[in-house]
C-alpha cells in the first residue's frame, strides 16, 4: 500500500481547484466501496473523484504530473481482473448524473459516437429505436457483447477490447473502432477523428508520434515477431498491449496506431472521453439448437466442425455440473437432459440468416457439420441419439429460454459458492482445433488443485472457455492452492496449446506477472517502451498490465467475510451502486465482529456507520429492480428493508439480538398505530395536500420549494421537500359505492370485477395544472369497464385499506402485514372469494399484496394491474380510436419485473395514440414516498429522462411514479386508465354477445379463458397479477 508523504494532501488540496469539494471523497465507506471492482482484488484509494466533464480530468492529470500521484479511471467498475482498482487516486466517471453519456448516431445507424459513461445496452437500444423512428430497412448495434453489455460501460468495453459471445475477434471494438477522443497522461486532447487535433497532437507531441512509427517500423522489420503477433490476433487475446497495431497499419500513421493501442490498454496509456464505432447489422432470422453430447471432449471436438462450416454465429459450451442447474423450462426443450449421465456436455449453437431462405440453408449446413464429426449425440454414452432429437428452434420464446440459460450460468454458478469464498472465473482461448485437449487438461488439473466445484462453459466457436470455480483466500494454504493453480493452467495454455491467458477480460493484475510467459521477452520489451512512450512517469493505472512482481496476482485478495444470508452470494459487481452498498455492509459486519478492536478500527466502524445512514440506508430506493440486473438475482433492496426492519423493532440486524433502543420501539407502536387508524390518515392527507396546494398558488412554486426544501432538513427528510404536488379528495363517498346489496338490482351489465382504489390514488388527485383530466381511477375506470360490459364493485370499508407499503418501506413489516391481510380480506369477500376478477389501480401495490407472502388459493389467478386487465378483458369488448397525440409511457419498476406486461403497456399505448415514447429509465426513485422525502433520489434516477419535444403527456400505473416523472420530464403523468378511457367505444355487437355467457371472467372475444389462459396471456399480469 502507499505511504502518504505529503503529495496526496497537496494533490487534494489543488484537487478542489478543479473539482468541487462535495464530489472528492475521502471518507472510509466510499474508499472502501470503491475498493473493489467485479475481481478478487481489494486496494483502498487515497481518494475517489467523481468528474463530469474533460476539463475536470484534464486538470487532475495536470496535477497527477505535478505531485507525481497515480490515477486509475473507472467507469461502472465491472472489471474481472482487477484492472479498476487502485490504491491511489481513482477518477469515476460513471454514474455521474447526464455527464459523459452525450450520443450521436450517424443518419442510417452504421456508425455511433457515444461517450464513456453510457452502458452499452443503452447504446444498443438507442440504435434500435433510431432505426424504428427513421424507419431504417437496417437496423445495427455495437460489435462487443460482452454477457455484461447491461452493466458495462462504453469506458470499459473499449478499455478491455470486450467481446462475448457473438463478437468473435471481428466484431471486438478493435476492429469496429473509427475513431477515438482521448486525452494523454499530460492532459493534452486528441481528437483522431478532427484533422486539426491530429496535426496538433503531431506537432506537441512529435516524439511520442516519432516512437510509435519507430516501434511499427522495427516490429514489421522482424517477421520473427510480426508473425507471432498475427498469430496471437487470429484468436481472442487481451494479454499486454494490442502489438497487433503494430503491424496492422504504416509505421507513417502513428495517430492510427495509437488509437488501435488504447484499445485495451486499460487505462495505462490515457483516458478515453468517447469513441466512434463502425456499428454492425443486426440480423434478425435467427435459430438456435442445444445438442447434448456423451462427454466433454466429444462436444469440444465437434466445435471445430461447425467452426470450418462457416455457419455458426456462436456456439457455446456446457459442463456437465452447468447442465445440473438447469430449470425445468430448459429440461422440456432438450431431449433426455433430465437422465444424462455424469460428464455429459452440450452445445448451444446459433445460426443467423439474412432471409429465411438463408437460414434453413445455414441450418441444414450445421447439422451437416455434426454429423461430419463423428461423434455420439445424446447425454448418455449406451443410449445415443440421433441428431434429429436436437432440431434447430426458431421461436424466439424458446430459443429466449436457452440463452437465458447460457447468459446465466457463470452468475448461478457463482451464486451457488461456499459463504466466504470468491467466484473465480479463468478466460483462456486456444485454436479451436485444439479446445478439446485443452479443456480435458484444464479439467484435470482442477481436479488435481481440489477444486471439485469446477465448471467449464464458454464461447467454444472461439476456442474461449470460461473456468468457473469457487475460490477462499482465508488461509495461507488457499492462496498457494490458488498460485499452483495459476502456474499450472499458464503452462497448459501457453506452452502446451499456444493460447492466450486472458480472451476478453483483459490483463488486469491478474494476469500481469504472466504476460512474459505468454508474449516472450522481446514482445514484453516492445510492449514496456509503449508503457514508457505515453507515460514515462508510470501514473497511469501503474502495476496494470506490466508488473515486475511475478506473485502480484496473489497480493490484495479481496476477502469476503459473511454478512447477511440475504446478500452473502454477492458476487460483487446519487450515492453508492448496490454491489456498493453489499461490499460496505460487509466491512461493516466484520468490524462490528471483532472481539479486540483497535481505536482506529472502532473510528473506522463509527465513521462507516454514519455515513452507511444515508448513503447505504436512506438513498436506497428498495424498490427490486437491483435483483432485475444483479446476475444473482440479489434483491438489496429487501435486504435494506430487513435492516429497516430490525431498526423499527429494536433488534440487531446482523445478529438479530434484541436492542435496548426506546425510540424503535416506540417506531414499532407508532406504525401500528398509523395502521389501526387508517381511515384517519386516508382523510387527513388530502386535507394536508390540499392546503400545500393553497399556498402553492399563493407562493408560487419556487417560493414553496425554498420553503419545503428548508423544512425537510430542518426535520430530517419528514417534511417532503419535492416540488409541491396538489390534491383532491378523490376518494368517493361510502354511499356511492357498489354494495353487496345492491348487485342483484344492478343485472343488466353481465359481467363484474372487484376494483381496489388504493390509498395513494384515495389521497392525492390531480396535480396542479393538469387541466386535461379530473376524477378518481375509480370513476375513469368504471366508464371504461362499463364500455365494455363490466359493473364494477368496491370492497367494503374501502377507506381503511392499504397494501401496507408505506410501512413495509419504512421498515413496519408487522404493520405492513396487518393492512395487507385486511386489504386480502376484503377483496376475497367482495370478489365471491375469487370467482371474480381484482383489479389494484396502482402497480407497486398489487406487488406489495403478493409480496406480503399471502396464500389464499382462491385468489391465486383473480388478481390484476389495469394494463393486463384491459388487455385480457376489457380490450376485446372495445374499440380503440388514435388520438392525434405524442404521449411517453412510464412502466413502473414492479411490472418491469414481470415478464411481457412491459410489452402489453407498449402495445395497448399505441392503440391510443399516434406516437408513444417510453421515458427509457429503470426506475424513477420515488420509491413510494420516500422520493419525496429524499428528492435527490428522484433527481438522480430520473436525470437520463430526454423525451421527443412534441410529447405533451405522460401515463403510468403508479401514483408516486407519476409524480416523480411529472417533476423530472416538465409535463403531467397521469393513470394510463385516463389514456384508454379517452380513446376507447364499445364495440359494437360485443355486449349484446357477452350477456349469453357466465359473468365471471369473460374475456377475449366474449369468451371465458380457462385458468391456464388467464395466467398465460396475462391473468397474472405475467407474473404480477396472482398471490
Amino acid at each position: 500500500m502507499r505511504v502518504d508523504d505529503g503529495r496526496y494532501k497537496a494533490f487534494l488540496q489543488d484537487a478542489a481547484a478543479v473539482v468541487p469539494q462535495p464530489r472528492i471523497f475521502t471518507d472510509p465507506l466510499h474508499l472502501l466501496a470503491y475498493g473493489s471492482d467485479a475481481s478478487f482484488y481489494r486496494l483502498l484509494p487515497k481518494a475517489v473523484i467523481k468528474v463530469h466533464n474533460e476539463a475536470e480530468v484534464q486538470g487532475l492529470l495536470r496535477l497527477s504530473q505535478a505531485h507525481k500521484v497515480p490515477v486509475t479511471f473507472r467507469a461502472a467498475g465491472t472489471s474481472l481482473s482487477g484492472q479498476a482498482v487502485s490504491d491511489s487516486i481513482i477518477i469515476s466517471v460513471g454514474y455521474v448524473g447526464k455527464n459523459f453519456r452525450r450520443i450521436s448516431i450517424k443518419d442510417d445507424g452504421s456508425q455511433v459516437t457515444a461517450e464513456v459513461g453510457l452502458l452499452g445496452g443503452e447504446v444498443n437500444k438507442l440504435l434500435a429505436g433510431h432505426a424504428r423512428r427513421h424507419k431504417l430497412p437496417i437496423s445495427y448495434r455495437i460489435g462487443p457483447d460482452p454477457a455484461s453489455i447491461d452493466a458495462a460501460m462504453i469506458g470499459g468495453i473499449v478499455a478491455n477490447n470486450a467481446s462475448g459471445m457473438c463478437c468473435g475477434v471481428a466484431q471486438n471494438t478493435y476492429h469496429t473502432i473509427a475513431d477515438m477522443r482521448l486525452l494523454l497522461a499530460d492532459g493534452t486532447v486528441l481528437d483522431t477523428a478532427d484533422e486539426s487535433s491530429r496535426k496538433a497532437f503531431l506537432q506537441s507531441h512529435g516524439k511520442l508520434a516519432s516512437a510509435l512509427s519507430g516501434l511499427a517500423r522495427e516490429v514489421q522489420g522482424d517477421p520473427q515477431l510480426a508473425g507471432r503477433i498475427r498469430a496471437k490476433y487470429k484468436i481472442k487475446n487481451t494479454v499486454g498491449y494490442s502489438l497487433n497495431a503494430l503491424v496492422d497499419f504504416p509505421p507513417d500513421d502513428p495517430v492510427t496506431i495509437l488509437k488501435h493501442l488504447l484499445v485495451g490498454s486499460e487505462g495505462t496509456l490515457g483516458f478515453i472521453s468517447s469513441v466512434t464505432y463502425n456499428t454492425v447489422q443486426e440480423v434478425h432470422h435467427k435459430a438456435s439448437a442445444f445438442v447434448l453430447f456423451p462427454d466433454l471432449y466429444s462436444a469440444c471436438d465437434s466445435v471445430r466442425h461447425l467452426k470450418s462450416s462457416g455457419v455458426a454465429s456462436a456456439v457455446e459450451i456446457c459442463d456437465y455440473a452447468s447442465l445440473r442447474l438447469a430449470q425445468q423450462e430448459f429440461v422440456s426443450l432438450v431431449a433426455e437432459l433430465g437422465q444424462a449421465q455424469e460428464g455429459a456436455a452440450g452445445l448451444l449453437i446459433e445460426v443467423k440468416g439474412e432471409t429465411q431462405q438463408q437460414l434453413q440453408q445455414r441450418i441444414e449446413a450445421a447439422q451437416a457439420a455434426l454429423q461430419a464429426s463423428g461423434v455420439r449425440f445424446g447425454g448418455n454414452a449406451g443410449a445415443p441419439l440421433g441428431l434429429e432429437s436436437y432440431p434447430f428452434r426458431i421461436n424466439a420464446a424458446e430459443t429466449r429460454v436457452f440463452w437465458d440459460f447460457r447468459k446465466g450460468l457463470i452468475p448461478i454458478i457463482g451464486g451457488s459458492r461456499s459463504v466466504g469464498t470468491s467466484m473465480m472465473i479463468e478466460d483462456v482461448v486456444c485454436p479451436v482445433e485444439h479446445l478439446a485437449g485443452m479443456t480435458a487438461d484444464l479439467t484435470a488439473l482442477f481436479r488435481e488443485c481440489g477444486y471439485s466445484d469446477a465448471s467449464a462453459v464458454g464461447h467454444a466457436l472461439e476456442g474461449n472457455l470460461h473456468l468457473v470455480f469457487a475460490q477462499g483466500f482465508r488461509t495461507p494454504e488457499e492462496v498457494a492452492t490458488f498460485g499452483r493453480l495459476m502456474a499450472g493452467m499458464a503452462d497448459i495454455v501457453v506452452h502446451k496449446y499456444n493460447g492466450s491467458l486472458k480472451g476478453e477480460h483483459g490483463t488486469g493484475r491478474n494476469m500481469a506477472p504472466f504476460v512474459e510467459l505468454e508474449w516472450g521477452a522481446r514482445a514484453t520489451g516492445i510492449m514496456k517502451r509503449i508503457k514508457a512512450a505515453f507515460d514515462p512517469h508510470n501514473l497511469l493505472n501503474p502495476g496494470v498490465i506490466l508488473n515486475d512482481d511475478p506473485a502480484a496476482h496473489m497480493q490484495f485478495l479481496k476477502p469476503s467475510p459473511p454478512a447477511a444470508s440475504l446478500i452473502d452470494n454477492c458476487m460483487e459487481d446519487v450515492t453508492i451502486t448496490p454491489r456498493q452498498r453489499i461490499q460496505t455492509y460487509r466491512e461493516i459486519t466484520r468490524l462490528r465482529g471483532l472481539q479486540q478492536p483497535t481505536q482506529e478500527q472502532q473510528q473506522r466502524l463509527s465513521q462507516m456507520e454514519d455515513t452507511w445512514q444515508y448513503d447505504g440506508d436512506s438513498t436506497c430506493a428498495a424498490d427490486g429492480m437491483c435483483a432485475v440486473r444483479c446476475p444473482v438475482n440479489i434483491n438489496t433492496g429487501e435486504f435494506t428493508k430487513q435492516l429497516r426492519t430490525a431498526a423499527v423493532d429494536g433488534l440487531d440486524a446482523a445478529a438479530g439480538a434484541a436492542s435496548a433502543s426506546t425510540s424503535s420501539a416506540w417506531g414499532s407502536r407508532l406504525a401500528m398505530m398509523a395502521a389501526n387508524n387508517f381511515r384517519l390518515i386516508n382523510g387527513g392527507v388530502p386535507l394536508l395536500l390540499n392546503t400545500v396546494d393553497f399556498f402553492h398558488g399563493l407562493l408560487g412554486p419556487r417560493l414553496l420549494e425554498v420553503v419545503s426544501g428548508t423544512l425537510n432538513k430542518w426535520t430530517n427528510h419528514i417534511v417532503p421537500g419535492a416540488k409541491a404536488v396538489s390534491a383532491g379528495l378523490s376518494s368517493p363517498q361510502a354511499s356511492e359505492l357498489p354494495t353487496q346489496a345492491a348487485r342483484a338490482t344492478q343485472s343488466g351489465i353481465p359481467r363484474q370485477v372487484v376494483f381496489l382504489p388504493t390509498c395513494v390514488n384515495r389521497m392525492m388527485g390531480p396535480a396542479r395544472g393538469d387541466d386535461r383530466y379530473s376524477g378518481s381511477t375509480l370513476e375513469v375506470f368504471t366508464r371504461l369497464a362499463e364500455k365494455a360490459g363490466y359493473q364494477v364493485i368496491v370492497p367494503q370499508g374501502v377507506s381503511g385499506l392499504c397494501c401496507g407499503m408505506m410501512f413495509d418501506s419504512r421498515g413496519a413489516k408487522k404493520a405492513a402485514g396487518l393492512k395487507a391481510a385486511e386489504a386480502i380480506t376484503a377483496l376475497s369477500l367482495a370478489s365471491q372469494m375469487g370467482k371474480l376478477p381484482i383489479v389494484i389501480d396502482n402497480s407497486p401495490c398489487l406487488a406489495q399484496l403478493k409480496s406480503a407472502g399471502l396464500n389464499q388459493q382462491e385468489l391465486k389467478f383473480s388478481l390484476y394491474e389495469p394494463v393486463a386487465f384491459t388487455s385480457l378483458f376489457l380490450a376485446p369488448g372495445l374499440d380503440f380510436d388514435k388520438l392525434p397525440r405524442s404521449v411517453a409511457l412510464h412502466v413502473p419498476c414492479t411490472s418491469k419485473q414481470a415478464p411481457g406486461l412491459s410489452e402489453k403497456f407498449v402495445a395497448l399505448a399505441e392503440q391510443c395514440a399516434e406516437s408513444v415514447t417510453p421515458t427509457g429509465i429503470p426506475c424513477c426513485g420515488m420509491a413510494g414516498d420516500r422520493g419525496l422525502r429524499f428528492p435527490e433520489l428522484t433527481s438522480s434516477a430520473c436525470q437520463h429522462i430526454d423525451l421527443p419535444s412534441n410529447v405533451t403527456d405522460g401515463y403510468s400505473t403508479s401514483r408516486t411514479c407519476e409524480i416523480g416523472v411529472s417533476n423530472a420530464a416538465g409535463l403531467h403523468f397521469r393513470s394510463i386508465l385516463f389514456l384508454f378511457d379517452e380513446a376507447s367505444k364499445p364495440k359494437p355487437g360485443f355486449r349484446e354477445t357477452a350477456k349469453e355467457l357466465p359473468q365471471q371472467q369473460v374475456g377475449q372475444d366474449g369468451k371465458r379463458p380457462s385458468l391456464t389462459t388467464v395466467h398465460e396471456a396475462g391473468g397474472a399480469g405475467g407474473g404480477m397479477t396472482s398471490v
